[in-house]
């Protein structure tokens, strides 16, 4: 019986010499490992990790502006197209034609792209980029390409891009420029025309004209001085050389 329980004891302590073992080298190991953290290679890595890190955030903080810059030129080019497009369809002139009937009164502005023929009676400016004809009345500036008065009562300026015809039987009362001109009827106003000027048998014109050539027929009223100030010669010169 005594030897049953010696050989027992000696068995029992035998299994625990060899879980302890296993345990003990488990511990060195860990130590092993607890005492790798302090070398200077865990530091590098650690600075490595860094690195690689701060690299990511910058590089992602240039794409970020990379982006918006982008996004910036691409809205600017955009902005610039839509802009370029809506000027391009200002200067665009409509192959159209208004009409204000001889009936009908208009009270405000006129604006068109195209053309108007006018019969009837505006109090207003009256814009057009096409050709401006006029048999009615006008209270206002008229301002188009061309401008053609025929038995016409304008009260106001006119300009043109173009040229200017006041027919017989027209009244202005206003300045008119453009860059050539006809008149046939009666201004009360300045002529301004960069080019030349034919004033008909039956015109009566009261105040100034400029031009670069003027042609005055016979029977032609004018109170005002001409001036041909837009000439390619230059008249003080010449005098200038005679006194020399």
């Amino acid at each position: 019986m005594g030897f049953f329980k010696d050989f027992k004891e000696d068995l029992s302590q035998a299994v625990n010499d060899l879980v302890t073992e296993p345990e003990t080298e488990k511990a060195k190991d860990e130590d092993v490992m607890v005492n790798t953290l302090d070398d200077a290679s865990i530091a590098d890595m650690a600075a490595s990790i860094e690195k690689e890190a701060m690299d990511s955030i910058e590089s992602s903080i240039k794409a970020d502006n990379l982006i918006e810059t982008t996004s910036t030129d691409v809205k600017t080019e955009v902005e610039t197209s839509v802009s370029n497009i809506i000027e391009e369809d200002e200067d665009d002139v409509m192959d159209e034609t208004a009409l204000i009937t001889k009936g009908l009164s208009v009270v405000g502005d006129l604006n068109s792209k195209g053309s108007i023929d006018l019969f009837g009676l505006v109090e207003g400016n009256v814009v057009c980029k096409g050709k401006l004809t006029v048999s009615g009345s006008i209270i206002g500036d008229s301002k188009a390409a061309e401008v053609f008065a025929n038995s016409a009562q304008i009260e106001g300026d006119i300009e043109a891009s173009g040229s200017v015809k006041i027919g017989q039987g027209s009244v202005i009362v206003g300045n008119i420029t453009a860059t050539s001109a006809v008149i046939a009827g009666a201004v009360k106003g300045d002529i301004d025309i960069q080019g030349p000027v034919i004033v008909d048998a039956s015109a009566v014109i009261v105040g100034d004209i400029k031009s670069k050539s003027v042609q005055i027929n016979n029977g032609a009223t004018i109170e005002g001085r001409c001036s041909q100030c837009y000439a390619d010669i230059n008249a003080n010169d010449i005098f200038d050389k005679k006194k020399k």
